[in-house]
């Protein structure tokens, strides 16, 4: 008797340290997409209504703010996911669901790495003619938007994961 009881406080314990962990994905993965959104639907059209050098002006005053936000949000999405993967381990379901909210998290990180900083700190620096910023910044938004598209896929596949535990837990 004294055994199951220290094995339902072991597993309600773990319980609210995995609902800690998923609130924390879900939370910050959706602040990571509405960092986003916002980015495209206000700062990058904007950017487009403007000359090319106005355009980098503006992106070079607003780059330190804007790029601070994304590390903020998507850096502890991207432990708490991982976590909730081995937190569901034998959970094959809620872990797959949590996989994949990984994989589209990790394809927008490599899109960040390899595209959109260096082509950032080329806007920054200024180091385009008026004609490539613009066709630099038009490429810029539409990649931006396979980025929002990924980070909505991930959203969705941590709300699945933790729809599919809580169902367990119920059951």
């Amino acid at each position: 008797l004294f055994r199951s009881k220290s094995m339902s406080q072991k597993q309600g314990r773990m319980g609210g340290f995995y609902l800690f962990v998923a609130l924390i994905a879900i939370i910050t993965s959706g602040a990571y997409l509405g960092n986003l959104i916002n980015m495209g639907m206000v700062h990058a059209a904007f950017w487009l209504t403007l000359e090319p050098v106005a355009f980098m002006n503006d992106f070079a005053s607003k780059f330190d703010l804007l790029v601070t936000t994304l590390p903020v949000t998507r850096l502890p999405s991207l432990l708490a996911i991982i976590v909730a993967i081995w937190l569901t381990r034998k959970t094959v379901l809620a872990r797959n669901y949590w996989l994949g909210a990984l994989v589209p998290v990790i394809f927008g990180l490599g899109l960040s790495l390899v595209y959109f900083l260096p082509m950032n700190n080329g806007f920054v620096a200024q180091s385009f003619t008026p004609g490539e910023a613009r066709a630099n910044l038009e490429f810029w938004f539409n990649l931006h938007w396979v980025r929002v598209s990924l980070s909505v896929v991930s959203c969705l596949f941590a709300l699945l994961a933790f729809r599919e535990t809580s169902l367990q837990t119920a059951r």
